[in-house]
This record gives C-alpha cells, structure tokens and sequence, in this order.
C-alpha cells in the first residue's frame, strides 16, 4: 500500500514538471545564437587558424543576453558582415556596459565594416590605424564614449540612423575648408563646452569659460582675429577622438605630457617659422630642450614630481600668453612665496622696476633654470651677482660687498655642516655620544637653508637674523666636539692604566707561581 502511495506521488511531480516544461522554454533555446552570428564567431582565415582568439571567444561567451542579441541585431542589419569586424570589437578591452553601448552605435559599427569603409575612413587599431583619429582604441577610450557621447555628439544625426542623415553633412565646413581655416573648431566645441546646462548633465564640475579665455589668448587672436590657421586650437591640444581627463598618464594634458604637447608646436622650426617676440625677434624653439635640462623639467618628467610646473603653469591654458614682465614674479610666487615677500621689501624691486628686468628671471632664466649653487654668489666673473654689478652698480660698491659677505657666511656654514657631518660619524665610531650634535646638524641645516632664501632680501641685516643662530650653533657644535675629544682621550689614558694595572697584577701572579714551584 505504501509503496503504492510513492509510486502516485512521484508521478504527480513528473507531471507537474512535464506541464511546466511547456512554459518555460529551454535554456539552451534562450541563449540560443543565429546561425550567421556564429558563421562569423567560427571564421577562419587563410591560413585555416580560427580569426577570433580564445580570449576574444570567451569575452564574447560571457557577455549578457542583451549584448549578445544587439550583436545579433547588428549583423541581421548587415552592420557587422565581416569576422575581422567582429574580432576588432570583441579586442578593445571594454566591460559587458560599454559593449553594450558600442554595438547600439551604427556609426562605429558601419566605420568598423572593411566591407563598407576603405582605408580613409575605416576605424581599426595600433599601428594599423590610418592616422590617430580613426584608432578604434582611442575612440572608446575617450572621455566622451565614457560619458555617453559618441559619434553622433559631434557629427551630428542619431547613433541609431541607419543611413546618414543630412545634418552630418551640413554641421561641418567642407574638409579642404576644414584643414584651410580652423576658425570653426572652438566655436564647435563651445556649443557643448560653453554651455553650463548641458555640461552640468555630464560634468557638473568641469568649467564652462575655456572658450571665452581662448578668444583672450595669444593662440586665439591669431586665429580668431587674424586668421592664422596654424595658431593651436582644442584639438591641437587635446586630440580628436582620444581625448582623455587630464588625471589620466595617456592624456595629452596629463602635467607629464604638457611639455610634449606644447613642444609639437613650439620645437618644430617649420611651424614657427616668422613668428616673433615681443621685441621682434624671432621666436625660439628651444624652450623644451631648455626645460627638460632645468630644475623643473628634471623633477617633473625624471622623478614624476607632480608639483613642478610645467609650461601651462606658467603660460595658462586655455589664456595662455606670455607672461609680462610685471607678472613673472607673480607667477614664481605661486610656489616660491617666501622668496617673492622678501624681494618685495628690497632694494633690488625698484632697480628691477626702473630696468624693466622680470623679478626672477633676470637672475634664475625661464625656461632653463638651473639647479643653484652656493657658487653663484662668488665676486669674480662669473658668479651671478659680480657680472651684474659689475655693470649696473660700479658706484655702489655697497652691493657687490654685500653679495660677498653672502656668499662668504653661506660658504662658512656649508662647510661647517659638512665638517660636522664627519664628525657626527667619527665620534659615534669612537662609542661617544652624538646626540646632541645630531641635533645641533638639524639647526645647522635649518639656518643653511634659510640664510639661502633670505639672500632674496638683499639686506646685511636680515640675512644675519638667519645666518648667525647657524653661526651660534656652529660654536657650540665645535665646543661639543672638542669636549667629546677630550672625553675620549680620558676614556683612552683611563683605559691605559687599567691596561698596565691589570698587567702589572698578572706579572706579580705568575712571578708568585714561579716562586712556588721553584720551593
């Protein structure tokens, strides 16, 4: 009876699940791939080897339904009709999310098909790709892509036309008007770029004036009102479809790629062939082999120094000029604030003033500022502060004797530190403790390095408010040392006589033994 039972009840559930099966389809048909789908996912090439790669197939395999049926869609479109096609897509490295919104753009998908597109407007990759702008890498690494814009955010039309509309065509200046007069480029990027409404749905944070403070710069008037075309503009900086934040390394406006950025332009003689300074000389194009030698070049792009200036630091970006006389030192300051309050109070502001010199260019250079020296300060010909005096203030030997007092005291405390330092190492050999000279290097460091800046003053006086506590710790340095050798020479006559003590007492044992034995 109870085996009769289980046999009805396990038939009910086969019953139920019989029932249920017709449904709820099968898995297998729900994942289920069109046949042309995967014509192109097991394409071979002419060598017989498979056109995707196993880590192309497996990216593919893992991707959502949803993708995989846009994907579907998109060859049923004739979209994608080509397995290199499918190869290309499935390699730039985008997450499930972006693939999705890569295969709803039928611009990148008909841009992509080598069965539609020849070489000049074919997107690929590396070196492949004919010229930057068409690095399908690039492209979905761009800022815009990431945020949701594509192509169709410049060219106009929708990404789901499937045929090109006529607004792609009337958006842009013809292409050898394009490439003649690079006017249009600003204004076109300002309609997104300098309108706070629609970039507060994109990038809340990201100002909305850069199109305004280009018309103000050097580059835009040229362009703007003189109609030079070879004048940078957005693009000449920021690049067409690889645009990237400027946090990110790759980004032509990162702080270690500006140099480079500015110097495409900027170190190519052709290109600013005829250009001239403000004195009417012809602009130099050394300032980035210039950099890349100086203080600042070395500490950005040698030891990734983040807070080096590079040249928009000084320049501005999208305002840049050429900073005016009057305005150097306030752009020096920005970092170099100490130094900028002392020369303010010095004599040295008015003479700069009546010369026309900039502040601290006269003295340090622009792009080429070398690391200092204590040598610098030298009287004789050569040292920076002899060669101009030497010419500017022959009725003032005050000056030339105030650089030499400079020069002298940094020199003496220099020396001293170095000294110390030595003893510092000689005396912790020898057991001695050199706690307290230790600390009295650190003072002796501190005055140093403050006795450099405080040269930016220009005054006897207030250079002696830093010097001379190194001065009082160089004396009491010494007193240390000299009271540790003397410590030490006790310690050594001390250990002398417990030597000859100990001797002494081991000599009268085995004179007592030999006594002994002889009895």
């Amino acid at each position: 009876m109870r085996e009769h039972q289980t046999n009805i009840a396990l038939g009910i559930v086969f019953g139920f699940c019989a029932l249920s099966s017709l449904f709820v389809p099968p898995v297998a048909a729900q994942d289920e791939i069109p046949a042309e789908v995967l014509e192109l996912l097991d394409a071979t090439g002419e060598d017989g080897a498979p056109v995707l790669s196993q880590d192309q197939r497996n990216f593919f395999d893992a991707l959502p339904k949803h993708a995989k049926g846009l994907l579907a869609d998109a060859v049923d479109l004739e979209f994608i009709s080509n397995a290199e096609q499918v190869r290309l897509l499935l390699s730039v490295g985008l997450t499930a999310q972006e693939m999705e919104l890569l295969l709803q753009d039928n611009c990148i998908l008909c841009h992509t098909n080598p069965d539609y597109q020849d070489e000049a407007t074919l997107f690929t990759t590396g070196p492949e790709a004919f010229g930057e702008h068409l690095d399908l890498q690039e492209l979905v690494s761009d800022v815009h892509f990431r945020r949701g814009l594509s192509c169709s955010g410049c060219h106009g039309g929708t990404p789901d036309d499937e045929d090109m509309a006529d607004e792609i065509y009337e958006r842009w200046p013809d292409r050898d008007e394009r490439a003649a007069n690079r006017r249009w480029v600003p204004e076109f990027c300002g309609r997104c770029h300098s309108d706070p409404g629609f970039m507060r749905r994109f990038n809340p944070s990201l100002a909305t004036d850069q199109v305004a403070k280009y018309a103000t710069s050097r580059h835009g008037v040229r362009l703007l009102q003189e109609g030079d075309s070879l004048a940078a503009e957005c693009t000449s900086c920021h690049g067409n479809h690889g645009i990237r934040r400027a946090s990110s390394r790759k980004a032509t406006t990162h702080p270690t790629n500006v140099p480079a950025t500015c110097g495409r332009c900027h170190s190519d003689p052709e290109h600013m062939a005829g250009y001239k300074t403000r004195d009417g000389e012809p602009l130099p194009t050394n300032q980035l082999e210039q950099y890349r030698k100086s203080v600042h070049g070395i500490a950005l792009l040698e030891n990734d120094d983040l807070g080096a200036p590079a040249c928009n630091d000084c320049h501005g970006n999208h305002a840049a000029m050429p900073p005016e006389v009057a305005s150097v030192s306030q752009i020096c300051r920005t970092c170099h604030a100490a130094n900028g309050r002392l020369f303010d109070g010095s004599a040295h502001r008015q003479a700069f003033a009546t010369n026309g010199w900039p502040e601290c260019g006269k003295c340090h250079g622009k792009h080429d500022v070398v690391k200092l020296t204590d040598d610098m300060l030298r009287n004789e010909a050569g040292g920076m502060c002899y060669d101009c005096h030497a010419v500017y203030s022959t009725q003032n030997p005050e000056c030339q004797a105030t650089a030499t007092y400079f020069h002298g005291t940094i020199t003496h405390l220099a020396e001293s530190r170095h000294e110390l330092e030595e003893q510092v190492e000689v005396l912790a050999a020898k057991g001695l403790d050199v706690d307290g000279l230790t600390e009295n290097l650190s003072s002796l460091e501190d005055a140093l390095r403050s006795s450099r800046s405080r040269i930016h003053s220009f005054d006897r006086s207030d250079f002696d408010q830093a010097a001379q506590p190194g001065i009082e710790t160089v004396h009491v340095a010494e007193s240390i040392i000299a009271g540790a050798e003397r410590e030490h020479r006790s310690r050594q006559r001390g250990l002398g006589i417990a030597i000859g003590f100990v001797g002494l007492v081991a000599l009268a044992l085995v004179l007592r033994l030999r006594m002994i034995e002889s009895a």
